[in-house]
């Protein structure tokens, strides 16, 4: 499972939810991505947006963060029977 936004999406949830100016959450943002990928890379081998390895890819600003969760959710309940 891959769950993605957009840039100014992401921007805007951290501007409004984590309470961050813009100039921060910009750098967290791109921060955290670097570290993510390096980390990806060393132990995976490939990038963590890689679609050839994702059953499961989402937009969370489609259905905002408990949308998404609701979603995901439903969706491995039905994968395994769990309904």
């Amino acid at each position: 499972i891959y769950i993605y936004a957009p840039y100014e999406e992401r921007v805007k949830n951290c501007v409004n939810d984590l309470n961050m100016d813009e100039t921060e959450a910009r750098r967290m943002i791109k921060a955290v991505d670097e570290a993510r990928d390096h980390y990806h890379m060393h132990y995976a081998g490939f990038l963590p947006n890689d679609q050839r390895f994702k059953e499961i890819m989402i937009d969370s600003s489609m259905l905002g963060t408990e949308g998404t969760a609701d979603y995901l959710v439903d969706a491995v309940k039905r994968r395994f029977g769990l309904e």
